[in-house]
């Protein structure tokens, strides 16, 4: 069973998978294949109701017809801007809940049953970008429609055989499916986590920092907090490196890592530059940026290799910018780089503030 509870509690893959496309410019043909294809299955049973076998009666027609507005709003959702993970979720749900009236107010039970394999779409979508919480939700919904269609069509029809192929056909769809995204997903979340991290420190890299902290930048840029950026230099690092080898440095370079990742709240972008530079982002209310900084020099004071940091900090309230995010975050880090190297001049072991931006 150890299986099934690592397989019941992976992550949400919203946040990265969008990062992934995002760096990748395929947001926008992301958003006009889902926009395309959830407008096409919702016109399926708008279709239906010109068909002799499709819904009749004025009750079966209007819960159709309410299901092919839900499905075409759904499909509006991607037409606009790439959604938040709660529109992703509630794009989830209103699409299972359209997908499930279209099918269950089917005169004919055979066209009831068979759309129940639409559901296998959603549970794509749900192992590509959520968690296994909301793939059962969804194959639950496709199961109980799909018995109660087949027991329909077994009364109907007396054909026994014909109702349970039927049903078997919709429960592997729903199943091999959604189990055959995330098995690419998991192989593509280890492939990036291996190209996106440092291999001494295991910190993200300098390509995956600042992929990061756009992420940072545009998902919250709606929030009344700063985006703090510190960049963080070790202290007479050469000095250890001669002393004591290059083997004790790179222990002091691991050592210094992990106290940067502990130290940080969970939201926090932590990377190294390259040689003994981090570079460290987090989502901050104005009073706390000064304390946050002091924080890293005490974390890196503390490591058993007499080592200290100079750290330079820049911050911008997200309100305040409308500006490209990568010009943004390169402004950032010239910045919080420049307030380094004035701590650096100044003796080390102490932080440095250029403040770029403040909300009013």
């Amino acid at each position: 069973m150890h299986w099934l509870r690592r397989w019941w509690r992976q992550p949400d893959h919203f946040d990265w998978i969008t990062g992934y496309l995002r760096a990748r410019g395929m947001l926008g043909m992301a958003r006009l294949n889902l926009a395309c294809s959830t407008a096409a299955l919702a016109l399926i049973p708008a279709v239906l109701t010109m068909s002799s076998r499709g819904p009749h009666g004025g009750m079966a027609q209007a819960v159709t017809w309410l299901s092919v507005l839900g499905g075409l709003g759904a499909a509006a959702m991607w037409v606009g801007r790439w959604p938040t993970r709660r529109l992703s979720v509630a794009y989830i749900v209103s699409a299972n809940l359209f997908i499930a009236l279209a099918c269950y107010v089917q005169d004919d039970p055979m066209i009831g049953l068979m759309g129940c394999t639409v559901f296998a779409t959603t549970g794509g979508y749900i192992a590509l970008f959520h968690t296994p919480g909301y793939m059962i939700y969804n194959f639950a919904v496709a199961l109980y429609v799909g018995v109660l269609q087949s027991v329909r069509l077994a009364t109907e029809s007396a054909d026994t055989a014909l109702a349970a192929a039927l049903l078997l056909l919709v429960v592997v769809l729903n199943i091999a499916v959604p189990f055959a995204v995330q098995a690419v997903v998991h192989v593509l979340g280890v492939d990036l986590l291996r190209a996106n991290r440092d291999p001494l420190t295991g910190l993200l890299n300098r390509r995956a920092v600042y992929q990061q902290i756009e992420h940072l930048l545009t998902a919250h840029r709606d929030q009344h907090v700063h985006l703090a950026v510190a960049v963080v230099d070790l202290d007479d690092f050469k000095l250890l490196n001669d002393s004591h080898g290059h083997a004790a440095g790179d222990q002091a370079l691991v050592a210094v890592a992990r106290a940067l990742r502990t130290g940080v709240s969970q939201t926090a972008v932590v990377g190294r530059l390259g040689g003994e530079e981090f570079l460290l982002a987090d989502l901050l209310e104005a009073g706390d940026i000064d304390e946050w900084a002091q924080r890293m020099c005490a974390a890196v004071a503390i490591v058993p290799f007499r080592l200290t940091a100079s750290v330079g900090v820049a911050a911008v309230c997200l309100p305040l910018f409308d500006e490209d995010g990568q010009a943004v975050i390169h402004t950032l880090i010239g910045a919080a780089d420049h307030a380094m190297y004035a701590a650096k001049r100044a003796g080390g072991n102490q932080f440095r503030h250029d403040d770029r931006s403040a909300c009013r």
